[in-house]
């Protein structure tokens, strides 16, 4: 049995005659005939009753078209792949991110991806940038967003951007009156910080140390975005990269500059020894226009941070 006896007895079934069958295979009615018999001598089923001219599927004819048609359904599926992947690679893309891109810049700029790419499946998982890596080095993932990378990764690594911090606030406090910000404002103020062995941190407490300024250190947490959910609730204020502080403001929240600037570093990451499929190349461009345009928007002047 081989694919010509299927394709012979599937367009019989479906057309309802031999002749019927050979003119939409393009061959003779004397070959579907012959294609069909010996499809019954290698099955061992009858598959027709003939009525002078007439075929009619028995019973073992029909049970064994069903199976016929879900094979055909896995075929098409697998023309329908051939086709993703001509176009654009795999037809499904991984992103791992850190959360301060995962739940921000990175989903805005999937929806924006997928108004122009509605047939690709994207997974987006987010970790922190150590498991970023791993998930990227290992090719579990086809992209990897973090803010920081090891000396140790294997991974094609490309600098998005570096961004100056801003400074968070409750909407009330008394420094949201000031257009720009500086570390001796923030002189005895409560500040949640990230925790201790995070890049940034270590920028940040350079900073206000240069400067000789103390402040109370009670509160911290791994992520930018709780710290910002922390301001809001009146625990502090913090300095935060301007996409994640954009996504928080509202009632309860301020968003200042912040001078000198403390640079949040975000970077891409590609799997090693990897050619970049065409699906992940488009990705990018679509994350770095993104990301300019977003910060393009949020960054003329401090007034333009705040939602209506």
């Amino acid at each position: 049995m081989n694919l010509k006896h299927i394709e012979a007895f599937r367009a019989v079934m479906l057309a309802g005659s031999m002749t019927a069958a050979a003119r939409e295979l393009f061959t003779s009615q004397p070959n579907i005939s012959r294609l069909i018999t010996q499809l019954e001598r290698e099955t061992g089923l009858l598959l027709f009753q003939r009525s002078g001219v007439r075929l009619i599927p028995t019973s073992e004819g029909n049970a064994f078209f069903r199976e016929v048609e879900r094979a055909y359904v896995g075929l098409q599926g697998l023309t329908n792949a051939a086709a993703q992947i001509k176009n654009l690679g795999t037809g499904r893309l991984r992103i791992a991110a850190m959360p301060s891109a995962g739940l921000t810049l990175v989903p805005h700029a999937i929806q924006r991806f997928q108004a122009l790419h509605p047939e690709v499946t994207i997974s987006l998982h987010v970790n922190t940038s150590g498991t970023v890596n791993h998930w990227t080095s290992s090719q579990f993932c086809d992209l990897g967003v973090a803010v920081y990378t090891s000396e140790a990764s294997n991974c094609e690594i490309e600098l998005l951007s570096k961004v100056a911090a801003v400074c968070v606030l409750p909407e009330g406090h008394r420094l949201a009156k000031k257009a720009t910000l500086k570390p001796k404002d923030l002189q005895g103020e409560r500040f949640v910080s990230l925790c201790h062995g995070d890049g940034t941190r270590v920028q940040m407490d350079e900073v206000f140390e240069r400067e000789g300024v103390e402040r109370v250190l009670a509160i911290e947490a791994q992520y930018s975005a709780i710290c910002c959910e922390m301001v809001r609730c009146g625990m502090g204020v913090t300095l935060a990269h301007p996409i994640v502080a954009q996504d928080f403001v509202g009632p309860g929240i301020a968003i200042r500059p912040f001078t000198p600037a403390v640079l949040f570093p975000t970077y891409l990451l590609f799997p090693p020894h990897q050619p970049r499929a065409r699906l992940t190349v488009e990705f990018v461009d679509v994350l770095r226009k993104t990301h300019e345009e977003r910060l393009a928007a949020m960054l003329v002047k401090p007034e333009r941070l705040k939602r209506a």
